[in-house]
């Protein structure tokens, strides 16, 4: 299957009830619901004093500290208030691959799916960012308590979209655009394959960690891993770069396997760095379990209501 069914996706909600995802940080949104938030009100319990970050009340400016440092913080308080989770799915033309199982593209659209719907069931402020081969590149669903946002994106994701847009985004990109749009305290979960753990994605990561909690969701395939011997073996990235591989040579298995290692302790190290989850799905394992297991890892969430 190389694109997600639309009704497989839809049915995906009915298992959404029993995963639970529980915010490592305050929410910042100001409507009623289910989660401790920072905003400013009378007879709110006082928390912390932080740094100003675009978004936040101007009336809640602590003007002593901002003298004493030069620099403006914000006073935060407590109360209940909902909650914001954003979705980030790559979908550039690269997710669809897989050798066992099922495409990247299919898992990550499985995933976002049940996050998606776990979060309307909480009543959840649900947004989503889709990068890479959709109509402009980046296409942004504002946050709402509907389902619109998630099932406009559902709809996206199992399209046909193959050659709207050819030229790939990579993940720097999104995360810089979603600086603008992501709200202060929100929840980001990002799903994709993670090629690339640059120095430049750790910078766009933690300026979004600052603001916000941040779960990276990764879509592994076992040839990402291991590529086993099947002779010469052509590769062309999206840029169009060409590259052969001797995979019946053990040394060449062996740089292959070596860079994939490398590049994953990278993000590991990024993630620990800046207190980021992350979260493992395979293409041949069943998703749903993949994040029941995961997210009781990060204490992030569990089974059960």
């Amino acid at each position: 299957m190389l694109y997600p069914d639309f009704g497989e996706l839809i049915q995906l909600g009915q298992n959404a009830s029993r995963l639970s995802i529980v915010s490592g940080r305050q929410s910042m949104a100001a409507g009623p619901g289910d989660y401790t938030s920072p905003f400013r009100g009378q007879g709110l319990a006082f928390h912390e004093v932080r740094e100003y970050h675009f978004g936040d009340d101007i009336r809640s400016i602590d003007w002593r500290v901002t003298a004493r440092t030069d620099t403006t913080h914000v006073k935060v308080f407590t109360e209940e208030r909902e909650r914001t989770v954003i979705l980030c799915i790559d979908a550039n033309a690269a997710m669809r691959f897989g050798t066992r199982g099922t495409f990247k593209s299919v898992q990550a659209a499985r995933a976002a799916s049940l996050l998606g719907w776990q979060a309307n069931v909480a009543k959840d402020r649900v947004g989503c960012v889709v990068f890479g081969d959709v109509p402009g590149g980046i296409k942004y669903f504002t946050p709402t308590r509907s389902r619109q946002a998630l099932w406009q994106t559902l709809k996206l994701l199992s399209r046909t979209t193959a050659g709207e847009n050819k030229a790939p985004v990579p993940q720097e990109t999104v995360l810089k655009y979603l600086e603008r749009v992501v709200p202060t305290g929100a929840l980001l979960l990002v799903i994709g394959d993670f090629p690339d753990a640059s120095e430049t994605l750790e910078k766009r990561l933690a300026h979004l960690r600052r603001r916000c909690d941040v779960v990276l969701v990764a879509i592994n395939d076992p040839a990402d891993r291991e590529i086993p011997a099947m002779d010469i073996v052509a590769f062309e990235d999206e840029a169009g770069h060409k590259l052969t591989l001797d995979t019946d040579s053990r040394e060449g298995r062996e740089a292959y396997a070596r860079q994939w290692r490398e590049n994953r302790k990278r993000l590991e190290d990024i993630a620990a760095r800046w207190r980021i989850g992350v979260v493992d799905l395979h293409t041949d394992k069943d998703v749903h379990a993949d994040l029941l297991l995961g997210l009781r890892h990060l204490n992030i969430g569990k089974a059960g209501r």
